[in-house]
């Protein structure tokens, strides 16, 4: 006698069941968990690393400021999306032109940061430097200059007070320091050893 297969035999079935989609669900959820954060991080680490470099860039501005003959500008080239130290240079033929400080190399954003994520400040007054960088002519004091960097939540600040030798970096409200020239005579050490 044939076997009836219609009813009560082994059942094939083209879909998933509920157990299985909610198994499937959970893992990608659990692998979504693990992912974004890594990611994020990533980024993290890339906003604080260009932060790192347009206050390497200000250090050099700073330093170039104080001990060259020619002058020195600093520009935010948006459509480059890059940070640049430039030099005042003469064609020898009485016209002047800037170029890119070759000891200084351009610091470049990083594409999750948007175009408008880095502005320019001179004693507290915005700077559009797409024209005209900001300038440091030797032998005049230079202005309080401060660069942000934003990015969602988070905003680096980086000072350069016109006394200071180097910039400081503030990361998301931290303090950075100022190395900043001692009077030595002023403080009672003119005469000491060090």
């Amino acid at each position: 006698m044939p076997m009836d297969r219609g009813h009560g035999g082994a059942r094939t079935s083209g879909g998933f069941t509920l157990l299985e989609m909610m198994l499937v669900i959970l893992i990608l959820g659990i692998l979504g968990a693990l992912t974004v954060p890594r990611l994020m991080g990533g980024q993290d680490r890339a906003f604080d690393l260009a932060a790192e470099q347009v206050n390497d860039i200000v250090l050099m501005y700073a330093h170039r400021a104080g001990t060259s003959t020619q002058a020195c500008g600093l520009r935010y080239d948006e459509e480059l999306r890059q940070v640049e130290l430039l030099l005042l240079e003469s064609n020898g033929e009485g016209a002047y032109f800037w170029r890119i400080d070759p000891l200084a190399h351009p610091v470049r954003l990083p594409l999750f940061v948007e175009a408008d994520g880095l502005s320019i400040f001179a004693d507290a007054e915005y700077v559009d430097t797409t024209q005209w960088p900001l300038t440091a002519m030797p032998g005049e004091q230079r202005p309080h200059i401060e660069l942000e960097l934003s990015w969602m939540d988070r905003l680096a600040t980086i000072s350069l007070p016109p006394y200071a030798m180097s910039p400081s970096l503030l990361m998301d409200g931290t303090d950075g320091q100022f190395l900043a020239p001692i009077d030595l005579d002023a403080a009672g050490a003119g005469r000491e050893e060090w």
